[in-house]
């Protein structure tokens, strides 16, 4: 990014218009010299109460049409976090907006519901898109505008264009919001970018609790990224604070141009942004997606509750966490919130354990994409997986198993093992009902994944493939000291031969860094009585931070028993869950993830606002009070108040 006045080396692709209004937007798209034509779609920001203005999209719709574009549709959605938030109908999202169907110069210009035309988009299988519906009219524009507007942001810092961007599809379930943003990005782009940076909304969550001030600036730009790169600036934040703009950097090529302008921080924001610590606060909340839901919809203007009398824990709710967000301005405000943001956590938290733990049936499955392009590997590296995996099993050769049917040992901190059943079943009826190509998936703690075809085996008994998978935190017991699930992206190699079928896989990447080497086979070997099992490979799993000063292998006694029990435990599960399959019995973990327009658990949540009411009043020095002597959550757990 170029100091202001300063050329970058790269070709232009963001500038920053300060203090010009909407006067300034001609002459930034001019020096981007963007391809408008055709039928344009502006994709704006309705949400309330920080709508982009309609100012702005009226000058983008005038100076579209006076840049050759044929016809001009101003678009957007009516989102789940808008009807959470009791706005049921998306024409008054838009009359709200100040989006009345004509410019101040009196262009007409008509205006689309994207949830009104949805249809099968063209994503690629790697995708988490795939088989998803997206709105016709943004798929097939011919110029795509997306206005954002600059706002700071409770849990990712601050909101511009992607956060805009994201409004064109619907939520997909058991995804993550960023690899939607960015695998939307990845196969629809987007043309031009205007972020709304005339009145940024600021405070600890500005765009949730109007709070402006005047700058009369714009960021106009080719690329979302960096346009909210230069948005974070103005606002004061480090773009990696939102989780939009960090996956995009992380999977996107984010040095695709340069920026112009001053990018120096608007007045006052350094004390009207949510601190990094609250920030990482209202984040650990919302990493179980029921409870983000629910802080969104409890931050609401006063006045502005349309669901209140629908929903009376809601309202509730909002009663006490509205004005902690309000006062999070000051230290003592934001110590406050942040505290109550903890305290959610960690009961969040206890009870993700348990059920990873316990009751794994509670525990939400996923969606991902494949976070890798499958093709970055050459053809050689797919063929050769067998005789990279070939030295690591010679290690084993000369061991003896365990009870348990297991050999191991260690090799550069690595577990290095192999284990097998042998199972009384018709090979051939074996390998017709249990895919081994699907054998990953079928093991145990698989909390979801994607698998895609590769071309070029040249074997035709061989096919090659591309994997990602989720489990559980291994061993299970390291939930609770914050482990993360385990995270892989693999290359594959499936072999499907008279007497055997193999699947052989080795780890490239691990995107949240769970597992150093998680590389290994699947073998269905024939035999005069049925089928030989064999699980074999190489694994070393990050451990959690509460356990990074731990070295086990000074306390081998402490460390094998643990080792073999946790190996006995997950691969006894993932021979019966085999078996299940081969026999039609359902054997998969978790339940569906939550659907993201199911109502509110706002009932699950009442243990957050019971302890929000007991913390606030022991800082105060009073007694708490409350009517119910028990509270009943989402999964079935009474949660009874203890004397103090």
């Amino acid at each position: 990014m170029a100091p202001a006045g300063v050329g970058s080396r790269a070709s232009l692709a963001c500038v920053v218009a300060r203090g010009a209004s909407v006067a300034g937007l001609p002459g930034a798209v001019d020096r981007l010299a963007p391809t408008l034509h055709g039928t344009a779609v502006v994709l704006t920001r309705l949400s309330p109460p920080t709508p982009a203005s309609s100012a702005v999209v009226h000058a983008v719709v005038e100076l579209l049409h006076e840049r050759g574009c044929d016809e001009v549709v101003v678009a957007g959605r009516l989102t789940v976090a808008d009807r959470d938030r009791g706005h049921q109908r998306f024409g008054d999202l838009v009359a709200g907006a100040g989006l009345l169907g004509v410019t101040s110069h009196g262009r007409r210009y008509a205006v689309a519901d994207l949830d009104a035309d949805l249809a099968d988009a063209p994503f690629a299988p790697t995708s988490v898109l795939h088989g998803r519906p997206c709105s016709l009219t943004w798929a097939t524009a011919d110029c795509r505008v997306v206005v954002g507007r600059a706002v700071t942001d409770l849990v990712d810092g601050y909101a511009a264009s992607l956060a805009t961007v994201l409004t064109a599809v619907p939520d997909v379930a058991g995804a993550e919001a960023a690899d939607v943003c960015v695998d939307l990005l990845g196969h629809i782009p987007v043309d031009l970018v205007v972020v709304d940076a005339l009145e940024p909304s600021v405070g600890a969550d500005g765009a949730r609790l109007r709070r402006v001030i005047r700058d009369e600036s714009l960021v106009v730009a080719t690329d979302p990224v960096l346009a909210d790169t230069a948005a974070a600036a103005l606002l004061g934040q480090d773009r990696s604070a939102s989780r939009l703009v960090a996956r995009a950097v992380e999977r996107l090529d984010a040095s695709n141009g340069g920026t112009v302008g001053d990018l120096r921080p608007l007045a006052g924001t350094g004390v009207a942004s949510p601190s990094p610590r609250l920030r990482a606060a209202a984040r650990a909340v919302c990493a179980e997606p029921r409870l983000e839901r629910v802080l969104h919809a409890a931050v609401v203007p006063t006045g502005e509750d349309p669901t209140d009398r629908g929903d009376p824990v809601l309202a509730a709710l909002r009663g006490v966490l509205t004005p902690l967000v309000e006062g999070a301005g000051d230290v003592a405000g934001e110590v406050a919130l942040e505290g109550i943001l903890a305290l959610v956590h960690g009961l969040a938290h206890s009870r993700q354990s348990w059920a990873t733990n316990l009751d794994k049936e509670a525990v939400d499955r996923r969606e991902v994409p494949l976070g890798f392009d499958p093709a970055a590997y050459a053809p050689d590296l797919y063929a050769g997986l067998p005789d990279f995996l070939a030295p690591l099993e010679d290690l084993l050769g000369d061991l003896s198993a365990n009870q348990d049917g297991m050999r191991w040992r260690l090799v550069d901190g690595a577990t290095v093992f192999a284990i097998e059943r042998h199972v009384r079943a018709d090979f051939d009826a074996w390998v017709a009902r249990v895919d081994v190509g699907a054998g990953i998936s079928l093991m145990a703690d698989y909390l979801g994944g994607r698998r895609v075809p590769v071309d070029g085996a040249p074997d035709p008994d061989v096919t090659w493939q591309a994997e990602r998978n989720l489990y559980l935190p291994q061993p299970n017991y390291l939930a609770p000291w914050g482990a993360h699930p385990i995270d892989v992206c693999k290359i594959e190699q499936v072999e499907r031969r008279a007497d055997l079928h193999r699947l052989t896989w080795r780890t490239v990447h691990s995107p949240n860094g769970s597992a150093t080497f998680d590389d290994g086979s699947l073998t269905f070997a024939r035999t005069p009585d049925g089928v030989c099992i064999t699980v074999s490979g190489r694994q070393q799993f990050s451990l959690p931070p509460a356990w990074a000063g731990v070295d086990l292998d000074l306390w081998p006694e402490v460390r094998d028993p643990l080792l073999e029990e946790a190996y006995r435990r997950f691969f006894t599960s993932t021979f019966d869950n085999l078996e299940a399959c081969f026999e039609g019995r359902e054997f998969r973990i978790g339940r569906p993830p939550p659907e993201p327009d199911e109502p509110l658990l706002t009932a699950s949540v009442s243990l957050l606002l019971a302890a929000a009411q007991e913390w606030l009043a022991e800082r105060s020095g009073s007694s708490a009070t409350q009517d119910d002597e028990s509270l009943l959550d989402a999964d079935g757990f009474t949660h009874v108040r203890g004397a103090r």
